[in-house]
């Protein structure tokens, strides 16, 4: 069997945990969702709705992507890029370590961000009349602490993906750095300079 890479565990956090994630948070909104999650959770389920259930989170976790791309790297981070022509610029040594960047911080940007739609998604769902947990009980302070305990955790994640973001985009423009000395990375055109 192959061995976990680093690439493979960057794609398995930055997409597959995500989208198990967001596949509960799509629960709350179709209850056919929730019944794909029921059939995988039992202890006799076999190979077939397991590899469903699998392809179909990828799926939601790229969907998920798609829209952490636009809220956060083109709405709150775009004034943070990748310097214009980068891929073109660099030696194949620099190239490899781009990648390894990639890896390492890219993929925990996707990840905490993908995070952060999904849990949104999910409270929204709750909130959403009717899926309340605590619709037949006033409102008291296990409701308010709950929804502040959410919205911290949203915090802390959008907080580590613009982290995770922001070392991958310094680390990477040094390396056009390296390889033209003194020059300033030029802004990708349509990044929102």
């Amino acid at each position: 069997m192959k061995e976990l890479t680093s690439t493979s565990f960057g794609y398995l956090i930055a997409f597959l945990l995500p989208g198990v994630l967001g596949l509960y948070a799509l629960s709350y909104w179709f209850p056919e969702a929730g019944a794909l999650l029921q059939h995988i959770l039992k202890a006799d389920a076999t190979v077939g709705p397991s590899l469903v259930f699998l392809l179909v989170a990828v799926g939601v976790g790229l969907c998920l992507s798609a829209v952490r791309y636009f809220i956060l790297q083109r709405g709150l981070y775009r004034k943070k890029c990748l310097a214009e022509n980068l891929h073109r610029r660099l030696k194949p040594d620099q190239l490899a370590l781009f990648n390894a960047y990639a890896e390492q911080h890219y993929r925990y940007h996707q990840f905490y961000g993908n995070c952060w739609v999904a849990i949104l998604i999910l409270f929204v769902g709750w909130w959403w009349p009717g899926q309340w947990p605590f619709d037949n009980h006033p409102f008291n302070w296990r409701t308010l602490w709950l929804i502040v305990g959410i919205a911290a955790f949203e915090l802390l994640l959008e907080e580590s993906s613009r982290d995770a973001f922001a070392q991958y985009i310094k680390k990477c423009n040094a390396l056009v750095e390296e390889v033209a000395p003194g020059s300033q990375p030029e802004v990708a055109k349509g990044s929102g300079k």
